[in-house]
């Protein structure tokens, strides 16, 4: 089933899931955020739905057990649920007495239809478009009295029809176009009957216009006709139904606010009325008077119109063509069409969260995985302490969403719960004990939770009432509910209502209103909350210039938000551009990123910050010591906004302390930057000045968090071969070991070399160790032999291990490197690690790889 509102779309999936897309400053997309959706996305905390119906800033949705749900905008009380607080989670519907058959939405006000056949209303009544005799909102639902017998409701803006058992058609409300077909333009506080109407088996109303389908498939208009509408030649209104001229035999039909489509029992696809903004799908932008056949819309199953574009699903897929502004066509852009273009998804939920040292990432069936540092039970795995291979955690399914703090873990389920695991020396898993967990265990005393944060030794959860909860260390005021000492347990911050999002990383805390300001509470040293003082504050403040925000994202000690035109908005500490102003001078007020605009996702790190822009192109700017911007260049900074190079289609980003990881549009995932806990995740320690490919748990392939979507992956960037660094002990005492996994990952351009000499294993392949140690100029080369002893480097290179087998996938050498050695004052310093016949086959066909780097302290 489609539904198409004010500028946002509704898919109802086989499966009973809801996903949404388009407009969402009020939370019309029920995903608990106030960020327009460019492609569908899954409504939270809802399943098993059969029906949903768009206003023009809310929602209905009827699930299977008869139960009805809502969101959105609720001024007037449009939402049913006894208050008029604007919503952007799913809440009940209260107050009707039965079971709910079917539903519909007009502008402001909304309507039920029980099994029974009685008609229940709510919302904005000032046009008697209620039904209820007077001109009141209503909050909760009321029954329309002088009906019976009706399985289905229609509503425009503010007018409404009902049609009965018996064929007849009822309306009510609103009437200077003559939409209540009675041959006045009178305003009717109650049902009344539309007399020219009989045996009438479908209704549909939009704005001021109606039509009604007849047992015999005839179509009958009236109503507004300014548009051209109503398909009578004119663009006169009509007070009194007509049956449209010119129309086959028709088997469904749909008022539009602009336009109205008929779908004919041959299937052919009748249109008429405005056309401006391609809304015909016909590759054409004139308007037709009376009906016109689209032979590119032939075939439709379901269709809905919003306001100036046309959902329709045909053969199994989703197409959409018309006004785009919004994002409402769910194309993943914002462009215009004048012809029907495929929707792709509903998408599955996938996240990534960058911890200080270690990732967190979620894949498309809900399940967590993790990697990098492990000294706190981060990764929930006793056996290791760090790795640089994902690793599933155990014991978590059904996840919608994961949060990494600087030592533990947080994730929401599905069923609104939350889970918590690693570090909890100050109680940030919300449990009394203070003894870290090394599995997940949950959250006591939460319940209906939208939205997760953690930060250094802190835990946020916004719930669907919009409350935040805090617990966790308290110093600097960083848990905003005024406590001074540990909080053990969740508590709600007590000065802070409708929340849409939440963000938080070292010592302050963001949270993003409904209304779209920004307030922030914490440390406050540098200005990162906002508010034009350097003054902590232990509850929340609002942040100054701000408006229209629906995004936040907090760093180690700057701030972002995202607007709803696509600008980013920065301020706190800037010594290293991580603002991107162009400047490195603290800001006490947000101030507007430069050289940026149409930017859909955003990211604040330890010390730079990263977005995603709607054509799906990586920026990053600030801080670069350990290559966090990932574009390659030896900059130790940098406070103008760039672009990564030879890489797009990105989907989700989230920087770390020195590092980031993004997701591309096929799943996969890349990181770069600081690696020396391993929290790149592509099987070695060695930090990455470029996007390095995440690789799987088995190490034989990419880390894939959407395995339905084919990869798309360039040959320049899938790695030679497949390595698994192993290290232990500190930098003064280390030793380091690699298993090198035999074969060419799927995609590469290189080739395997073949040897003839005798004696050899099944491919005479020798291993290779080098080593590069800066030293002011030119890097200082070594190579390591065979004995174990380091020389420099010379040519053609010592083996470190002859003739071993590396000629097919799953062969795998284990090469000792370093046992014990001192790396402390060779910061920068890097292995490398390859194979080949002889040197130069391995350099030919570049096979080898840098598997460790000494890091910046």
């Amino acid at each position: 089933m489609l539904a198409a509102g004010k500028g946002y779309a509704y898919a109802i999936k086989a499966d009973g899931t809801a996903a949404a897309w388009g407009r969402n400053e009020i939370g019309q997309l029920g995903n608990g955020q106030a960020a327009m959706r460019a492609s569908p996305g899954k409504v939270a905390g809802i399943d098993q739905v059969s029906a949903v119906a768009a206003g023009f800033g809310y929602t209905l949705a009827l699930r299977r057990d008869g139960s009805l749900w809502s969101w959105g905008f609720n001024g007037d009380g449009e939402l049913g649920d006894g208050t008029t607080q604007s919503r952007s989670y799913p809440v009940p519907v209260s107050g009707i007495s039965g079971s709910v058959a079917s539903i519909a939405a007009g502008s402001d006000h909304a309507f039920a239809v029980t099994t029974d056949g009685d008609v229940w209303a709510w919302g904005y009544g000032g046009s008697g478009a209620l039904g209820t005799g007077d001109r009141g909102n209503q909050t909760t639902p009321v029954r329309v009295a002088g009906l019976s017998g009706v399985y289905v409701v229609a509503s425009g803006s503010f007018h409404t029809l009902a049609l009965a058992n018996d064929g007849s058609v009822w309306a009510w409300g609103e009437n200077a176009a003559g939409q209540l077909g009675n041959g006045t333009t009178t305003t009717s506080l109650a049902p009344v009957r539309v007399s020219a109407l009989s045996n009438i088996v479908a209704i549909s109303a939009l704005y001021k216009s109606n039509l009604a389908l007849d047992s015999s498939g005839r179509v009958w208009a009236w109503g507004y006709g300014v548009w051209g509408s109503l398909g009578d030649g004119t663009y006169s209104d009509r007070s009194t139904p007509f049956v449209v001229p010119d129309l086959p035999q028709i088997r469904a039909i749909k008022a539009g606010n602009t336009i109205s489509v008929a779908v004919a029992v041959d299937g052919s696809v009748w249109v008429w009325g405005d056309n401006l903004a391609g809304q015909f799908g016909d590759s054409q932008y004139t308007s037709r008077l009376s009906p016109t056949l689209v032979t590119a819309l032939s075939g439709l199953d379901d269709f809905a119109i919003g306001q100036s574009y046309v959902l329709a699903h045909a053969g199994g897929s989703i197409r959409s063509w018309g006004r785009n502004e919004h994002g409402q066509l769910g194309l993943g852009d914002t462009n215009d069409r004048a012809s029907p273009s495929a929707v792709s998804g509903p998408p599955q939920i996938v996240q990534l969260s960058a911890g200080l040292t270690h990732s967190v990432a979620l894949s498309v069936d809900g399940t967590v995985w993790a990697w990098g540092t492990n000294g706190s039970g981060e990764l929930a795995d006793s056996t290791v302490a760090v790795s640089n291979v994902p690793a599933a955690i155990p014991g978590l399914s059904g996840v919608d969403a994961v949060a990494t703090g600087q030592g533990h873990g947080l994730a929401l389920l599905a069923d609104g719960s939350m889970w918590a695991w690693g570090a909890n020396d100050n109680y940030q898993l919300g449990d009394t004990g203070r003894r870290s967990a090394l599995t997940p265990k949950q959250v006591a005393g939460l319940s209906s939770i939208a939205a997760i944060a953690a930060g250094d030794a802190t835990s946020f959860a916004l719930d669907r009432d919009g409350k935040v909860w805090s617990w966790g260390l308290a110093t600097a005021g960083r848990l905003g509910n005024g406590a001074s000492s540990g909080v053990q347990v969740p508590r709600a911050l007590a000065t802070l209502s409708d929340v849409r999002g939440i963000s938080t990383r070292y010592q302050h805390a963001l949270a993003v209103a409904g209304d779209g300001s920004v307030w922030a509470w914490g440390l406050n040293r540098h200005g990162e909350l906002g508010d034009g003082s350097t003054t902590d504050r232990n509850t929340p403040t609002r942040v100054s210039g701000l408006a229209n925000i629906t995004a936040v994202s907090a760093g180690d000690f700057h701030s972002l938000a995202l607007d709803d035109s696509g600008n980013v908005w920065a301020w706190g500490y800037n010594w290293f551009g991580q603002l991107g102003n162009g400047t490195d001078q603290n800001q006490l007020a947000p101030v507007q990123v430069q050289e940026l605009s149409d930017v859909v996702a955003i990211s604040a790190g330890g010390n730079f910050s990263c977005a995603i822009t709607a054509d799906g192109r990586l920026w990053t700017w600030g801080g670069n010591e350990s290559g966090q911007l990932g574009d390659g260049t030896p900059d130790s900074w940098s406070p103008f906004v760039g672009t990564i190079p030879d890489l797009g289609g990105f989907r989700a980003v989230s920087c770390g302390g020195q590092f980031g990881v993004a997701m591309r549009t096929d799943g996969t995932v890349w990181a770069w930057g600081r690696n020396f806990e391993g929290q790149v995740g592509d099987g070695t320690f060695a930090a990455r000045d470029q996007l390095a490919l995440a690789v799987n748990q088995a190490v034989n392939g990419p880390l894939d968090l959407l395995p339905q979507v084919v990869n798309d992956i360039p040959a320049a960037k899938i790695p030679p071969f497949f390595v698994t660094a192993l290290r232990a002990g500190d930098l003064s005492r280390i030793s380091l070991s690699v298993d090198v996994s035999g074969g060419s990952p799927s995609g590469t351009s290189g080739t395997l070399a073949s040897s003839t000499l005798p004696g050899r294993f099944a491919a005479g392949y020798n291993v290779y160790v080098a080593a590069s140690v800066p030293s002011g100029g030119a890097p200082l080369l070594f190579q390591l032999d065979s004995s174990n002893s380091w020389s420099p480097l010379q040519w053609p290179m010592a083996e470190f291990m002859r003739s071993v087998a590396l000629d097919s996938p799953g062969v795998v050498v284990t090469a000792q490197i370093l046992q014990n050695a001192d790396l402390s004052q060779l910061v920068g310093a890097s292995i490398i690690v390859g194979y080949g016949t002889d040197p130069d086959e391995m350099l030919r066909n570049a096979r080898f790889r840098t598997v460790f780097t000494v890091p910046v302290p």
